[in-house]
């Protein structure tokens, strides 16, 4: 989710496609030599982006599926990182 006026961004990432340390994000037991270079390419290019945008003043979250499931956190965690309504010029 692109919050232009803030300059903010909310990565909603699947816990195995994106190689999170969770029940949900464990490597499964058969072909890792596939699986393992393409978990960590994707780690690598996700470090790399949130890199890039922070370069150009951007601010990130990273919201994972694992914490989806406790939503009323999930959501307390977006407010924070956006700030009060109306923050930083006109609504998104």
């Amino acid at each position: 989710m692109v919050f232009p006026s803030r300059k903010k961004v909310i990565f909603v990432h699947g816990c195995f496609w994106h190689g999170h340390e969770c029940r949900k994000g464990a490597l499964p037991k058969s072909r890792l030599e596939y699986w393992k270079p393409k978990i960590e390419a994707n780690k690598t290019r996700d470090e790399r982006n949130v890199n890039e945008l922070k370069k150009a003043g951007w601010e990130s979250l990273v919201l994972w599926q694992c914490e989806i499931a406790r939503l009323d956190e999930a959501i307390d965690s977006i407010e924070r990182f956006l700030g009060p309504p109306g923050h930083q010029g006109s609504a998104d």
